[in-house]
């Protein structure tokens, strides 16, 4: 069974997994799911034209037997908008499976259909096919597999365990988010804090709707573009670093103005953990999107390092005693 239910994953988040440690464990079984997808996953491009069916054959690891399916275009087509901009890619297959057990001696043949579109994977027997590309005639399109039977569940696993991890964390007592957030309020009183915290977050929210209107792709947009995660992943990026705006900017008046030094460390202290949260769950979005969308979930291009290489480094601030 490849999902943990909800449940469970909250038994495990109230469970003695207390000081992060559901954190490193979600982040734990997200390595061992791309450990899995690295070793026993198979991926790849196939290119298929009108007139000719195409066998793909895998073998994901030397003491499997090879899993195979014969894959028969049987039609494409271009789905525009209103302005004649291209909306979606529509690759419609026929699906010839061999590896059925054999029957009175000839072995079983199954044909299956089934729709590839952008965004929308065709799933077939652990196969995963993507659309890719397509020949400028329109008789012919490259579609991306791969075959990863548990690599993806078991990383999507330790996704979903994160981001419940990410958000109890708030609520679980005892953490130096807790404490950074008591001396506030020991040092400010009542009120003080909660004009603090209004003001944040309306400086907060506006500045992520700014952001995110202005790196937002303007239409007409591109096919891959067009999903709800577009959004999803962009505005929580976008909350990700006005979080680390503000960081710098009391970091500047704490090194400038020795009297309220001491506050703007622990605000920017407190800040660290939402900002690092915001920015992970942006980049874990974003490989949901890419293995929808390309049919791999990280890729190591330069933005991905990037981005990982940001989380870690924050991350380690976290971990300073």
């Amino acid at each position: 069974m490849q999902w943990l239910h909800l449940s469970m994953l909250f038994k495990m988040v109230n469970c003695k997994c207390t000081n992060g440690k559901c954190l490193h464990l979600a982040l734990l079984i997200i390595l061992i799911g791309a450990g899995v997808t690295h070793f026993f996953g198979r991926q790849g491009e196939i290119h298929l034209r009108a007139d000719k069916a195409q066998t793909l054959s895998v073998r994901p690891s030397p003491f499997s037997s090879p899993k195979s399916v014969s894959l028969f275009l049987w039609n494409f087509r271009i789905i525009c908008d209103d302005l004649g901009n291209p909306a979606d890619y529509v690759t419609e297959l026929r699906l010839l499976d061999r590896s059925n057990p054999k029957a009175n001696g000839q072995q079983q043949m199954a044909v299956d259909e089934g729709v590839v579109r952008m965004n929308k994977p065709l799933k077939y027997k652990h196969f995963r096919f993507c659309q890719s590309d397509y020949d400028s005639d329109q008789q012919g399109v490259v579609l991306s597999y791969n075959y990863d039977p548990w690599g993806i569940g078991i990383t999507y696993t330790g996704y979903a365990l994160l981001l419940v991890a990410m958000i109890a964390f708030f609520f679980q007592p005892g953490t130096r988010f807790r404490a950074l957030l008591k001396s506030l309020a020991m040092q400010w009183s009542d009120r003080g804090v909660a004009i603090l915290f209004a003001g944040l977050a309306v400086f907060v929210i506006t500045m992520t709707i700014v952001m995110t209107k202005v790196v937002t792709p303007k239409p007409p947009l591109q096919p891959v573009l067009q999903t709800p995660l577009l959004g999803i992943h962009v505005s929580v990026i976008m909350l990700a670093y006005t979080l680390f705006s503000i960081i710098m900017i009391t970091g500047i008046v704490g090194l400038s103005s020795r009297k309220h030094s001491a506050v703007c460390c622990q605000l920017s202290s407190l800040l660290l953990y939402p900002a690092l949260f915001c920015l992970t769950a942006g980049i874990f979005i974003g490989a949901v999107w890419a293995n929808m969308s390309w049919g791999r979930y990280w890729g190591w291009d330069p933005k991905e390092t990037w981005a990982l290489i940001t989380m870690m480094v924050y991350a380690l601030l976290l971990h300073w005693p």
